[in-house]
């Protein structure tokens, strides 16, 4: 869904009001395969108004019911947000300069504020690092294949323990390689 700069600058005075439902799905495919398996339509409701600097103000919010593939098996996994936009966008992108770095400001693409992109990139941004199964998060098995396994850290700690001690290391660096001796003394000049 995109609202054209032409449409847009009829509301100086007064907010465009929107109740859209977005199908996010073709986007996703195109640019978020591996992040996103599929979403549910999102309905988005909000208001974009132009302001006095002749910037064009979206604020909205939505909810989105989204499948993620977990980061430890791939296996599908529900997970639901709710997030609210509050972007600027300009016409001239010289003009960003003028706002603080922590804002939200955008160029206008087209001439147009697009919506579906908005909704899609705050949607991605608060994606989870690590999504898991309910199963997983109860404590199954870690996965594991032919010849490989997947351990937690502390696993691994415990088969690989630190081998050398600090005192150890300092006794390691005195034997250098005869070869780098010169170089030793470069630093200590």
């Amino acid at each position: 869904m995109k609202f054209p700069r032409q449409q847009l600058q009829k509301y100086r005075n007064e907010p465009l009001h929107f109740e859209e439902t977005l199908d996010l799905n073709p986007a996703i495919q195109e640019r978020f395969s591996d992040l996103i398996l599929s979403v549910k339509p999102v309905k988005v409701t909000g208001t974009i108004q132009m302001d006095d600097q002749d910037d064009y103000l979206l604020i909205a919010s939505f909810h989105a019911d989204l499948t993620l593939p977990s980061s430890r098996s791939l296996s599908p996994v529900e997970w639901a947000t709710d997030l609210a936009i509050h972007e600027t966008y300009v016409e001239d992108p010289k003009k960003i300069n003028r706002f603080e770095e922590d804002e939200a400001v955008f160029p206008l693409v087209n001439n147009a504020v697009d919506l579906s992109q908005a909704v899609l990139d705050n949607i991605v941004s608060a994606l989870p690092l690590q999504v898991l199964t309910p199963e997983e998060e109860a404590g199954a098995p870690l996965p594991e294949g032919k010849d490989w396994q997947v351990i937690s850290e502390a696993d691994f700690m415990q088969e690989h323990p630190v081998e050398a001690s600090e005192g150890e290391n300092a006794e390691n660096d005195a034997k250098l390689d005869p070869r780098l001796a010169k170089l030793d003394d470069f630093f200590k000049k």
